[in-house]
């Protein structure tokens, strides 16, 4: 199951516009100044990925980023992570994300953010993607994303104890179970499950401090990467297909043992899972940040693919 995609209105810009970097990968066109696009690398078939920034209006009146292109995504769409009726979804903002006068705006892993969608070749660690912005009244300009790591945040805001965004992520949970398949279990449905909403968990799967666990809810599903961290389970991220390849967990940051190890208990595993929901599991588009993110700098959440 996709998201629906749509294509924001193109808006021409009749006049030449004046555009210089600020600072260093800081850009500003207008009254509006943009302060270090980035984006992460991407797993290794993933068509979708994220691109974060912060937005600052400097005018006198309020400006709207309407839309975005680039050359390395098939359309650019802006969106909002948010909790509805308990469980986080991610919704397309079809007006623009508005920047009120003499405010800032960030697009950030948990709330606001750009997602390059029909992307063929994924984003890599080190390169820089570019993109063109469009604002209702600054006009349009084009800006650079740094891409760092695939679990990282902002390149060079690496570990820099910036805290969790969102309710999940930071929750206080009570004392885990000693058993991986009675604590991971828990530890998903404390995060993600309301009480209309029940979430299902299997197979869960353990090598070492690693652990994938299947979910669905509502029609939708996916895989979770948790963490080991002091005998207390952490959801790293959640994603699709990616995390049964061997080499997508090595670019996470598993060891190769582990991660081979990892992925050859998961196919052993979902090898007695029925075809329905093996289908639910791969149709996670791209790959979402939970409390993994706290390591690097920020989070994404868990995301509706249903809307």
């Amino acid at each position: 199951m996709k998201s629906r995609t749509s294509r924001f209105a193109t808006i021409v810009i009749a006049t030449l516009v004046f555009v210089s970097p600020a600072l260093a990968h800081e850009f500003k066109v207008g009254d509006i100044d943009i302060g270090h696009p980035y984006a992460r690398a991407m797993l290794p078939g993933a068509k979708v990925g994220g691109g974060y920034l912060k937005l600052t209006n400097e005018g006198g009146t309020d400006d709207r980023l309407v839309s975005a292109t680039s050359d390395r995504a098939g359309s650019i769409q802006l969106h909002e992570m948010k909790i509805d009726a308990g469980v986080m979804i991610m919704r397309e903002l079809q007006g623009g994300i508005v920047i009120p006068k003499g405010q800032t705006i960030e697009l950030k892993p948990g709330s606001y953010h750009v997602m390059f969608m029909n992307v063929q070749q994924p984003f890599k660690e080190g390169e820089t993607v570019k993109a063109t912005l469009t604002f209702e009244k600054a006009g349009s300009v084009e800006v650079e994303f740094s891409v760092g790591s695939p679990a990282g945040g902002a390149p060079e805001m690496k570990h820099d104890g910036h805290a969790k965004h969102g309710d999940h992520a930071a929750m206080q949970m009570p004392p885990q179970s000693a058993d991986p398949q009675e604590a991971i279990p828990a530890k998903l449905k404390a995060a993600f499950e309301t009480a209309d909403k029940p979430l299902s968990v299997a197979p869960v799967v353990v090598q070492g401090d690693w652990a994938i666990a299947g979910w669905t809810q509502e029609g939708r599903g996916g895989r979770a990467l948790l963490k080991n961290k002091g005998d207390v389970w952490s959801i790293q991220l959640c994603s699709g297909d990616g995390l049964k390849q061997a080499d997508t967990l090595k670019a996470i940051g598993l060891s190769e043992n582990d991660a081979s190890a990892l992925s050859a208990k998961l196919a052993d595993a979902e090898a007695h899972v029925d075809a329905k929901t093996l289908v639910l599991f791969a149709s996670f588009e791209g790959t979402v940040m939970v409390e993994g993110a706290e390591d690097h700098g920020g989070h994404d959440a868990h995301k509706d693919h249903g809307k």
